[in-house]
């Protein structure tokens, strides 16, 4: 009797639970339908506002970033459709449909076709665990040669075929270490986008009486290195370095401006 009284009532809790959630869930499904009618009737500043709220209760998704970023870019505000383009790359780097929609709202801000290089794209879409299974599987092989040609009772071929491995695996090794480091160390550079509209100041110093350097589009991604007050310490895509306030740049990671201050 005291397990039935159990049961019933944790299938009470979770009945309880399915009420509380239920409405939550059918009233995003219905915000996510008017967001699309919205867009689809050509409302794209409504849309953008919809999708933005959707993010807000939901959280990041790569299909929620796509949508916004193709009604900002309907809206006609480059920097931030390219700014969700980056989240939703960022979330998916191997969808075909993000990159896409990304190059051309580059293209139609007058940018380079694509943010990043090949080698780094590349490296984006690959997860560190496959490098260090690759590495395992190399010092695996290794070993292995080790034991075989150290055996007197292994045949003299065996044993030239095991000598010859440490010419290949111990290179392939330390190559796939170097790349697997530049993985890390890729995935965790901070980058923004500038939605300053038209363009952002760079300057030599954080300070608004600096000399500037240049200015930088909107809709252009970089990686910011350093902070001081409301200035964040940039590096453009054409290497060039410099300070520009934070108003003028949204992370593509939300949060990851939060860096400690220069001294």
């Amino acid at each position: 009797m005291q397990f039935l009284i159990q049961r019933a009532g944790l299938l009470l809790r979770l009945f309880a639970l399915a009420l509380v959630l239920f409405p939550s869930l059918v009233r995003a499904d219905t915000d996510l339908d008017a967001a699309n009618h919205a867009y689809t009737a050509g409302s794209y500043e409504e849309s953008a506002k919809l999708l933005q709220q959707l993010i807000t209760s939901r959280g990041y998704s790569a299909s929620l970033c796509f949508n916004l970023g193709n009604a900002e870019a309907r809206a006609g505000h480059p920097g931030l459709a390219l700014l969700n383009y980056e989240r939703a790359r960022y979330l998916a780097p191997g969808d075909p449909d993000i990159d896409h929609n990304l190059q051309l709202a580059r293209k139609q801000a007058g940018l380079n076709t694509n943010s990043y290089r090949w080698w780094q794209i590349m490296l984006r879409s690959i997860s560190w665990t496959i490098w260090f299974g690759l590495i395992v599987g190399c010092l695996t092989l290794l070993l292995i040669a080790i034991i075989g040609s150290s055996l007197k009772s292994s045949p003299p071929a065996f044993r030239k075929i095991c000598k010859a491995v440490f010419f290949i695996f111990i290179p392939l090794t330390l190559l796939l270490g170097f790349v697997e480091l530049s993985v890390i160390g890729f995935n965790h550079r901070i980058e923004g986008v500038i939605v300053a509209p038209d363009k952002a100041t760079l300057r030599y110093s954080p300070f608004e009486s600096a000399d500037s350097t240049g200015t930088i589009p909107e809709g252009e991604l970089v990686t910011v290195e350093d902070r001081h007050n409301d200035y964040l310490r940039i590096e453009a895509r054409n290497g060039h370095y410099g300070w520009i306030q934070q108003k003028d740049i949204e992370p593509v990671v939300p949060g990851s401006f939060d860096i400690q201050p220069s001294n």
